[in-house]
């Protein structure tokens, strides 16, 4: 069961204490929001598993922005290997 302990008394709550929401996460108090385990949005392993994904990919899109001639370098290199030595007709007529 979800800790919605502190809100039980403000908001809609289902009947296994999941804050009911909307699509866009509002509850039935204007400007409070909820997310996760505490809403009731349906599959919340994978939906929470896709959020960190995203966030993973968010930081991995900043790091490559601040390291981008590295990683350039880096990606060009592992491209000439695998053309080389793992698929040796790759761009060859």
């Amino acid at each position: 069961m979800p800790n919605t302990d502190p809100v039980k008394d403000l908001v809609e709550l289902k009947k296994f204490g999941e804050v009911v929401t909307s699509r866009k996460g509002k509850t039935s108090v204007p400007g409070l929001l909820a997310a996760g385990d505490v809403s009731d949005v349906a599959f919340k392993q994978i939906t929470l598993a896709m959020g960190d994904g995203a966030n993973a990919s968010l930081g991995t899109f900043e790091h490559l922005n601040r390291n981008d001639q590295a990683v350039t370098e880096s990606i060009a290199a592992e491209v000439q290997y695998n053309a080389n030595f793992q698929c040796p007709d790759i761009g060859r007529s």
